[in-house]
């Protein structure tokens, strides 16, 4: 399930809240598709390819229906493998207009289309960080990832993240500002999770079901 095939009306905070469970899926999803990538000798992502390096792309394609855009969300929507380029989903929202858009590239093509609708309120917009907090990179985020979760480390990846959840919907398993990298099941051997979470502005690292 990529957030791309869910329904336009959807309100974006409940797409904000349920986006971990979304990628975990997605991971299933794409490790089906793609079983013969899931094992490598490296995952590094290759230069100009990583979410931070697209981002100003992404925002440019934008710079016409949402030249006051924030970031909202982004994902991997395949795994990422030294075999394969890495492609990235970003949600950004319009405060002005209250519009969702979600911008996908790969191999050089973007596209983008209109997503539906925040539902956020204009204190919940101006609560919303700025990238200039957004430090640490994907590749940078499953190298930190690696330090905790050695399982990882031949194995496909599907990182992704959210900006803003609202402090009364955050918990445990739902993190603004912090990378979730979801490392193909197969390599969860006696783990008792195949998911780090990667704070994005410092870079610490933990298990998903630490405290």
């Amino acid at each position: 399930m990529h957030l791309r095939n869910t329904p336009k009306s959807v309100r974006m905070l409940l797409a904000l809240v349920l986006l971990v469970g979304a990628l975990a899926l997605a991971a299933c999803s794409s490790s089906s598709q793609t079983s013969s990538s899931s094992s490598t000798s490296s995952t590094t992502a290759p230069t100009g390819t990583t979410a931070k390096d697209l981002l100003p792309k992404a925002m440019s394609e934008l710079s016409t229906a949402a030249p006051d855009g924030k970031l909202l969300v982004c994902q991997s929507f395949q795994p990422i493998t030294t075999t394969s380029t890495p492609g990235w989903e970003y949600l950004v929202g319009s405060p002005k207009s209250g519009k969702v858009y979600a911008v996908l590239i790969m191999g050089g093509k973007t596209q983008f289309m209109e997503y539906g609708t925040a539902g956020l309120s204009p204190d919940q917009w101006t609560q919303i960080p700025s990238v200039d907090e957004w430090k640490i990179d994907s590749d940078v985020a499953h190298e930190k990832a690696l330090t905790v979760y050695p399982q990882g480390k031949n194995a496909a990846y599907y990182p992704g993240f959210v900006t803003y959840v609202p402090k009364n919907q955050q918990n445990s398993n739902n993190v603004p500002m912090t990378w979730y990298v979801r490392f193909d099941p197969s390599s969860r051997g006696n783990a008792a999770t195949d998911t780090v979470l990667v704070d994005m502005r410092t870079g610490a690292a933990r298990l998903a079901t630490s405290k």
